[in-house]
């Protein structure tokens, strides 16, 4: 019986060794005063020594000297507060950097203290990666719009403070669309890279590029003592595009025009110096393109033309002019359906289609963002139960809502009204949400998401990739699918780095345990490169355009 405990607690003994060297964590046994009792792991996370090295010897001798401190902070807090201290360090390694994280919790009865060490490399560089999309256009690398309004904000405070005066650019090529359209996308991603390097090349260090829009730039220039300064920019600016582009093999001319606002002379204000601008380069367009504009105030042909758009989108919703169509999304796995996305279409009358991101803009400038969302929900909900008394369609019906309809304090009693009169299932509804990062910075937007998950209406992030959007985010609100912006996949399965980061994209989202959607799919070689990373669904022109509500029921006989 004796050897036979002795062979259990051998047994045992191995088991557990080889438990530890399984496990990919390094684990200590600390006393309060940093002296290591016990340690397990592998051999990577010891830094070149032994066990045995550090066995009875302070903590500090498995950290360089930067870190020795953090350490001990962390540990003083963990004991003084009995609770559990995490933290974040760094480790040469190479030509680069180990990150580590490090969970520190006390032993009070022992006196003494359990660290668990995680190599936390990839994470890190996942962060670093995911960080760069949100704040970067992915297509150029240049600044995105949300970065230039930060930017933009502190170049003018500077210029308060020293007194100077700044331009604004707002620089948008001439028959971009013929070209892209022509040539394909492919060729109109290479002329926007082209540009933006271009366009770099004719700008000081301490001048701001960004990217705004499909062929929309705007270009931040500080320091200016006198407005020729803006011309003589302009034109080279003007002249650097005018030089021929190679596309392909294929020579293409083009050229821009440019809108310029001036800070202070025509605005102290970010939206009005960038308003001014865009007024000014549709000046330029029409006289004849190729050309630039300063703002004045006597433009008024397109404010004039602003406020008649604005007075008959007010009337839309009133006069059935505001309709709604819907595209399907495709499980690739099985081929068929299992939503679509409701989308709001503007047919203004007396002129036809409004492109959706005109008149969405409308509806921000003019405070309708909220009654656009109602009835978006509304007319979708309308729309299901139509589809179902009919024998049609019963699948999940997304709807894009905005930052400022999610902040109201009723939102969630008039989404619940929603279903309760047209009889719908909560789980056949989900709403999309962009201003990720503006949703943090409200606390009845948060708490409105997570009475929407309770109610068990799915909540999806749409475009994810070119906005302020946080990891921090996606684990702190309700989030049950993602959506990777269709930007993403103009050059996929092609173009290797975007093809990374899209991969990357969705293994985060699926670890997390949401739902992938992958927009923008407009040909069989992008559904390939998606369908073999398997679990993921697909919306894009390649399976089908949004299409009329009364062709829905068809289209889902067939999937």
């Amino acid at each position: 019986m004796r050897l036979s405990s002795v062979t259990q607690q051998s047994n045992q003994s191995q088991f557990l060794d080889s438990l530890w060297a399984a496990l990919p964590d390094l684990y200590l046994l600390l006393d309060q005063d940093g002296t290591i009792r016990d340690c397990h792991g592998p051999e990577t996370m010891y830094l070149g020594r032994t066990p045995a090295q550090l066995l009875n010897r302070s903590v500090n001798a498995l950290l360089p000297d930067p870190v020795t401190g953090q350490f001990r902070r962390a540990m003083d807090r963990s004991i003084r507060n009995n609770t559990l201290v995490t933290f974040e360090y760094n480790v040469p390694c190479g030509e680069g950097k180990t990150y580590y994280e490090a969970r520190i919790t006390p032993i009070p009865e022992n006196r003494q203290l359990v660290c668990l060490v995680r190599d936390i490399t990839e994470l890190h560089e996942a962060r670093e990666r995911l960080e760069s999309i949100a704040h970067c256009d992915p297509l150029t690398g240049l600044a995105n719009r949300s970065l230039l309004d930060s930017l933009l904000e502190r170049n003018i405070k500077t210029a308060r403070r020293n007194h100077s005066r700044l331009a604004v650019m707002f620089i948008d090529l001439d028959r971009f669309k013929e070209i892209n359209d022509t040539l394909g996308h492919a060729a109109g991603d290479d002329l926007l890279t082209q540009t933006a390097t271009r366009l770099q090349n004719c700008l000081r260090e301490s001048d701001v590029l960004a990217r705004v829009g499909g062929d929309e730039f705007v270009a931040l220039l500080d320091q200016i003592e006198v407005i020729d300064d803006a011309s003589a920019v302009a034109c080279k600016l003007m002249d650097a595009i005018n030089q021929p582009f190679i596309l392909g093999g294929v020579q293409v001319k083009l050229s821009c025009s440019i809108g310029i606002s001036l800070y202070p002379d025509d605005a102290r204000e970010t939206s009005r110096l960038l308003d001014y601008a865009d007024i000014a380069m549709y000046r330029a367009k029409e006289s004849g393109r190729s050309d630039w504009r300063f703002y004045t105030a006597d433009m008024t042909t397109a404010a004039t033309e602003h406020r008649v758009l604005l007075e008959a989108f007010k009337q839309s919703f009133d006069n059935n002019s505001l309709t709604q169509v819907y595209q399907p999304q495709i499980d690739f796995s099985t081929g068929r359906i299992i939503g679509f996305e409701a989308l709001a279409r503007w047919h203004m009358p007396g002129r036809g289609p409004v492109q959706p991101r005109e008149f969405i803009s409308l509806a921000g400038q003019a405070g309708l963002m909220r009654r656009l969302d109602t009835w978006s929900v509304r007319t979708a909900c309308a729309q299901l139960r139509n589809w179902q008394d009919t024998g049609g369609t019963s699948h999940r019906v997304s709807i894009n809502l905005s930052c400022a309809t999610l902040q109201q304090a009723d939102f969630v009693q008039a989404l619940a009204s929603a279903l309760d009169e047209y009889q719908l299932a909560a789980h056949q509804l989900e709403i999309e949400i962009r201003e990720l990062t503006l949703l943090g910075q409200h606390p009845v937007a948060r708490d409105n998401l997570r009475a929407v998950s309770e109610l068990g209406i799915g909540i999806a992030i749409d475009d994810f990739g070119v906005g302020d959007t946080s990891l921090d985010y996606l684990r702190t609100l309700p989030i049950t699918t993602l959506k990777l912006a269709a930007s993403f996949m103009h050059n996929i399965p092609h173009d290797k780095e975007q093809a990374i980061i899209a991969r990357t994209i969705i293994a985060m989202g699926r670890a997390l345990g949401l739902k992938v959607v992958v927009k923008g799919i407009e040909n069989e070689s992008q559904a390939n490169f998606i369908k073999q990373l398997g679990g993921v669904a697909g919306q894009g022109f390649y399976f089908s355009q949004p299409l009329p509500a009364e062709e829905i029921p068809g289209m889902t006989s067939r999937h």
